[in-house]
């Protein structure tokens, strides 16, 4: 049974708020019964539906209204409100928590009873009982910070939309963020359409060692490719600069299939020799741990989720499960876009891979993973499990399919992030005729010091569209001046490659690397444009655009060139952040955003047809 923690002083009776039952569920039995927690269901408070709810005259006045479910509970807060001596604002740990949190101190009528903010990034007992030792006050620079973002949103949603009811049709919308999205898919479609694809041509060869004299061994017969002809390399990579980022592709110096005949006839009457060996050990780092939008990223590519389901699933295992006779969330807050970890999380891990792989497969410094993430926010963690001992194959049989899945992912790519690098012994080989013509080459790896790949496997990022993976050929003993024999030479046929049609995973990628978004709304992003009728979902998971995606795309286009460029979407995040931080604000952002808008929207009404 769950020991009781931290117990109530004397006869003080405390409110505990959080935002959703499973999380009271949670918490609740960490603490004695002069606690009481209870859930707000999310927000109690938003911008009312059915008018504006922002007074543009009045430094951007917002009128909230109580969400129309929250009633009851706010009656019900406000009456354990009165019997208590302090009430705890227990909400997420981001800028939506601390806003919520914000909502609820405004609606509960305590009196005197203080109001004191809590954050924790796991919800275990130890963490809950660190979170009521050090309570502090709400951050309105985090609140300011979440209504700025708030209100820009219902500005641009609530004015841009009646124009596109009445100048393409009714029940259309628009958004900040929405809208960037949107245009994203409409041009990689343009520039899918435009790209000219090309047939183009390499050279595939078998070679085989010459034994000498006195070696009687039978070498088999290894791949290798053409990589040089006539002083020209054989394949090249095509730079495209497309809207969002630079593309890659390759090509090659052989257009037609007759090009390479000439090359293959040559090669089969030629002496090849070794030329060159370049043999070395090669060190692979593992990646950080999960941030929100790498989690949506892998979970897509690995487990077949969208972005919604892995977010939903995240929510389940950060919230709470039951554990043989306890109830404690497996993971840390799924929300985050910094790498950070704790130090006593570092340790816990350092023990584990040492007690259960051994010493060699721990780093002698624990990890540290900088922040690369445009814009990321506030004192966060990484996603990572609440203890390293709890293992994907002990927690199955406590966890639903779906739960299960996504938490071997998370905990294999944390304990991955503070293992030691794995090592390969990695081989190059060339080989050239006589009068250097030609040149082959053939590569492999082997693992040297399997490292964090003992228990996390990680795809190869294809960064040139078309490009082979590097050899896994068993190669025979090789050096300089060997001899070795053409056993086989074919042509390979190629088409060069349009840039893909974007997906979840791409897309959040896209958004990420840009800035534009936050990790709480990549998910609800994708699932707006989809429920819009602006993008397709197709069955090979492509995310393509519609006719009308593409139609709303130019108008905007047309009339709002700012809103609906990456950079400037991206510097009202970046704007966003230093609200966050108190270096600018609120209403000063706002004004800076808002005469632009209303000078754009003043001529689309007049002149969009």
């Amino acid at each position: 049974m769950t020991e009781k923690t931290p117990k109530s002083k004397s006869s003080k009776k405390y409110l505990v708020i959080v935002e959703s039952p499973t999380k009271e569920k949670t918490i609740s039995r960490f603490l004695d019964a002069g606690y009481t927690v209870k859930s707000s269901y999310g927000h109690v408070r938003d911008l009312p539906k059915d008018e504006l709810g922002v007074d543009d005259k009045k430094d951007f006045a917002a009128k909230y209204v109580p969400v129309e479910r929250a009633k009851k509970i706010i009656s019900e807060l406000n009456a354990i409100a009165k019997n208590v001596d302090t009430i705890f604002l227990a909400t997420d740990p981001d800028r939506e928590g601390e806003a919520i949190s914000w909502h609820l101190k405004e609606v509960i009528k305590a009196g005197d009873t203080p109001f004191k903010r809590i954050s924790f990034h796991e919800i275990t007992k130890t963490a809950i009982a660190e979170a009521l030792k050090s309570p502090r006050d709400l951050d309105m620079a985090l609140v300011n910070a979440q209504q700025a973002r708030r209100i820009i949103d219902r500005l641009v949603g609530y004015k841009l939309s009646p124009l596109l009811w009445s100048k393409i049709k009714s029940g259309l919308s628009a958004g900040r963020v929405q809208s960037v999205a949107v245009r994203l898919i409409a041009e990689r479609a343009k520039e899918i359409a435009a790209f000219k694809e090309e047939d183009y041509y390499t050279l595939a060869t078998k070679l085989a060692k010459v034994p000498s004299a006195a070696d009687k061994t039978e070498y088999k017969d290894f791949d290798s490719k053409l990589v040089r002809w006539e002083g020209a390399t054989v394949e090249q990579t095509i730079l495209l600069k497309l809207f969002a980022e630079d593309y890659r592709y390759k090509t090659s110096v052989f257009k037609k299939i007759e090009d390479t005949v000439e090359a293959g006839t040559y090669l089969r009457n030629s002496k090849l020799t070794v030329s060159k060996v370049d043999a070395k050990a090669v060190r692979q780092k593992p990646k950080p741990p999960f941030i929100t939008s790498t989690l949506q990223q892998d979970a897509y590519n690995k487990l077949g989720f969208s972005s919604d389901r892995t977010m939903k699933v995240a929510q389940s295992l950060y919230e709470g499960v039951d554990l043989e006779g306890e109830r404690s969330g497996l993971i840390t807050y799924m929300r985050t876009d910094s790498f950070n970890v704790s130090v006593e999380m570092q340790k816990d891990a350092a023990k584990f891979i040492a007690e259960t792989y051994g010493k060699d497969f721990c780093p002698a410094k624990p990890p540290q993973y900088l922040k690369k993430v445009k814009g990321a926010q506030e004192a966060h963690e990484a996603i990572h499990p609440t203890a390293a001992y709890k293992r994907p194959e002990d927690m199955g049989k406590f966890l639903n399919p779906d739960q299960a899945k996504l938490y071997d992912l998370i905990w294999r790519r944390f304990m991955a992030s503070q293992m030691e690098e794995a090592i390969f012994d990695s081989l190059s080989v060339e080989f050239s005729d006589e009068k250097g013509r030609a040149v082959l080459r053939t590569s492999g790896r082997t693992v040297k010091f399997e490292g964090y790949l003992k228990i996390y496997m990680e795809e190869k990022e294809e960064e040139v569209a078309g490009e082979d993976e590097e050899g896994a050929n068993t190669l025979p003993p090789l050096k300089e001046g060997d001899v070795v024999v053409l056993k086989d030479v074919s042509t390979v046929p190629h088409k060069t490659s349009p840039p893909p049609n974007y997906n979840e995973a791409s897309i959040i990628k896209t958004l990420e690397k840009h800035g534009i978004g936050r990790p709480s709304t990549y998910a609800a992003i994708i699932k707006n444009i989809i429920d819009r009728g602006y993008i397709n979902r197709e069955k090979d998971r492509k995310l393509l655009i519609t006719e009308l995606g593409a139609l709303v795309t130019e108008k905007l286009k047309d009339f709002f060139k700012e809103i609906m460029e990456i950079s400037y979407t991206a510097s009202i995040e970046d704007k966003l952040d230093d609200v966050a931080e108190g270096t600018t604000d609120w209403v000063k952002m706002m004004r800076e955003f808002y005469g632009p808008f209303t000078r754009d929207l003043a001529i689309a009404e007049r002149d969009m047809v």
